[in-house]
């Protein structure tokens, strides 16, 4: 296809989570394809694979993202309409105008203002909806009061959205929460003026079309994943090898055998994700856990480190991919414990890389990236009894794990998760947009 201008707006111009990840990912790729690609964000440092890429230009505003920043009352607007980045964006359009936007998070501290802008100056915008932010004020569909989830986004239910406290820190929060949603939706009407959607499960895709598109094109493109070569930058605990059986793709795996079973969580240690059943569940097996990541929650990790001991619970913080790679490699199973529909996170897919099964909360999203039986257990979300089952049977059965370890990485590398694939088919898409 023809090489394009492509303006690529993230708030954070390092990879703070999955969405952040996959917009520096995406504009590397997309820029290693020939195209032009300026990567616009709010929050740094900057990422180094960001900065080593040669993509034309990397704009970093250099501010604190809505909730770090000192000064509140400026958050309450700029959450509203980021001013700097209006400002600094006008600046950039006369001298290089972009022949399509991609947004992919906008609500942490650019706002969402850009997009009237570029639908004032008629320039196309694709919104990958990483979360729900075009439909929940607290972007997650979830209560954090209740620990369930929230009906409350449907059309129709906006006063019983307005009322119910839902928000994770108080209800002062929520109500501009809920402000600043109100505006966006029904003044800014900013979900009108998005040219095309990208949903990243088939989940995300179907509440889209139902409540949000208006009709406006819809595609699914699943988020690609890390997916270096079992061995590389690494010393592997085990061989991962691919074999061919006819037309289809076999994978022989062989982890070392340990005395004791090993689970590993990588994410952010809060109560939406789950890690406080997941400290329940630990403390009733006969197994080690591993923790990769930070959060509200760290104190009660550290608690429950003290009390079974740093032999059975493993606090390593916030590590980058070669470690967390590395301590794939060594586990029996990764655990996603998620109370929240999370749309499509990342890891499950990355352990299925490196030939380790996932026990998830089968909602969601996570269904399309872990078959239960296959490539990993569900247990019922918000139980940890529920949770100890599924840990369980890979305790009783060692061999299992390996199975379905197999299984994982067969099934994600037939689902073409790597970012070549992921640009080939944003290519597609923009062409499609564009109709070029």
């Amino acid at each position: 296809m023809m090489k394009l201008k492509i303006l690529i707006l993230s708030d954070y111009a390092f990879p703070r989570g999955g969405a952040e990840r996959v917009a520096i990912s995406s504009a590397v790729g997309l820029s290693e394809k020939g195209h032009e690609v300026v990567y616009f964000s709010a929050v740094g440092p900057v990422d180094k694979e960001l900065r080593e890429a040669g993509i034309k230009k990397i704009i970093c505003l250099d501010q604190k993202d809505i909730l770090d920043n000192p000064h509140k009352f400026k958050a309450v607007f700029s959450g509203i309409c980021n001013r700097k980045a209006i400002r600094s964006l006008k600046e950039l359009l006369p001298e290089w105008r972009p022949d399509i936007v991609h947004t992919h998070g906008l609500s942490k501290a650019l706002s969402w203002a850009p997009i009237n802008l570029f639908y004032s100056l008629k320039i196309p915008v694709v919104y990958t909806l990483h979360d729900y932010g075009l439909l929940c004020p607290n972007l997650g569909i979830y209560n954090f009061k209740t620990g369930k989830a929230c009906p409350y986004y449907k059309p129709g239910c906006g006063f019983r959205c307005m009322i119910t406290d839902c928000d994770k820190r108080n209800y002062a929060q929520k109500l501009w929460r809920w402000a600043r949603f109100f505006i966006v939706r029904n003044i800014f009407k900013t979900d009108r003026k998005v040219s095309a959607y990208i949903a990243v499960s088939r989940f995300m895709e179907e509440i889209a079309v139902k409540y949000l598109a208006g009709g406006k094109p819809v595609r699914v493109i699943y988020n690609p994943v890390e997916c270096n070569p079992i061995g590389k930058d690494t010393e592997p605990a085990f061989e991962c090898n691919p074999v061919e059986e006819g037309r289809g793709l076999s994978v022989e795996c062989s982890r070392e055998q340990k005395e004791i079973t090993t689970f590993l969580y990588v994410g952010r240690l809060s109560t939406e994700k789950g890690i406080d059943l997941l400290l329940e569940a630990i403390s009733g097996v006969d197994a080690v856990l591993t923790i990769i990541g930070d959060g509200e929650l760290m104190g009660m990790c550290r608690e429950y480190a003290g009390k079974l001991g740093n032999d059975r619970i493993r606090i390593l913080g916030y590590q980058d991919k070669k470690r967390i790679f590395s301590e794939m490699q060594k586990s029996s199973a990764l655990i996603l414990p998620s109370r929240c529909m999370e749309p499509a996170p990342l890891v499950p897919s990355e352990a299925a890389y490196n030939c380790l099964p996932s026990i998830v909360a089968g909602h969601g999203g996570i269904p399309e990236f872990v078959k239960d039986g296959a490539s990993g257990l569900y247990f019922e979300p918000g139980s940890s009894r529920s949770l100890k089952e599924s840990m369980e049977k890979i305790i009783r059965d060692p061999e299992l794990a390996q199975r379905m370890g197999q299984k994982a990485r067969e099934m994600v590398i037939e689902k073409k998760f790597d970012i070549e694939s992921h640009t080939d088919k944003l290519e597609k898409y923009y062409a499609d947009i564009l109709d070029c």
